[in-house]
């Protein structure tokens, strides 16, 4: 597919429904990112640190306050939030919904600045799960998710350990159980050391 405005030919985003222009820096977006952006169309005092001289303006994304560019569509929020943004997503998923394939390695050598205190963004894979490369400036505790990223993000469903009940077979007592484990786990007849644990 050729880009709309300037022809040349766009290049898919990595593992994201979106194209990208490298000759005019245009973004096509045939479909939807699944982000979940409401921009509120007010001015944020910041720019784009993808498009560089884009303002950003004012959105929110499931209730919680982030900084939007429409032109590239990414979104830079605070950590924290970003935290509760991924918490709420995931709700809305599954443990057997598609996972995305991985993301390319060459994200990880992109260079942007933050736009709060313009020092380089660190880039590296989004460590909360999913096959996603977010950029974060700790001094400032700000992150920047590209089109798409919070999309793969809250896909993640992390795995969770279930404990099953302890066993309890009719009319066993406490000592036929003990005899049965063995004596390891007793210190002259009294609750050994896993008893302190558990």
């Amino acid at each position: 597919m050729n880009c709309p405005g300037c022809g040349a030919a766009l290049a898919p985003v990595s593992n994201r429904n979106h194209l990208y222009c490298s000759h005019c820096g245009s973004y096509y977006f045939p479909q939807e990112t699944g982000d979940g952006v409401c921009p509120l169309g007010d001015p944020a005092s910041v720019a784009c640190p993808v498009c560089t001289d884009k303002p950003l303006q004012t959105a929110l994304i499931d209730g919680e306050r982030v900084c939007y560019c429409d032109h590239c569509r990414g979104f830079l929020t605070k950590i924290d939030t970003f935290g509760m943004i991924v918490t709420k997503r995931r709700a809305n998923h599954g443990p057997h919904e598609q996972r995305p394939g991985p993301f390319d390695p060459a994200e990880l050598k992109r260079r942007i600045k933050c736009p709060s205190c313009k020092n380089r963004m660190e880039a590296h894979p989004y460590f909360g799960g999913g096959n996603a490369v977010v950029d974060t400036c700790e001094r400032c505790r700000l992150i920047w998710l590209d089109a798409g990223e919070l999309a793969v993000i809250e896909r993640y469903i992390p795995h969770v350990h279930h404990i099953e009940a302890p066993l309890h077979l009719p009319g066993a007592t406490e000592s036929s159980t003990n005899a049965f484990l063995g004596d390891s786990f007793l210190v002259g007849g009294t609750p050994g050391l896993l008893d302190d644990l558990f």
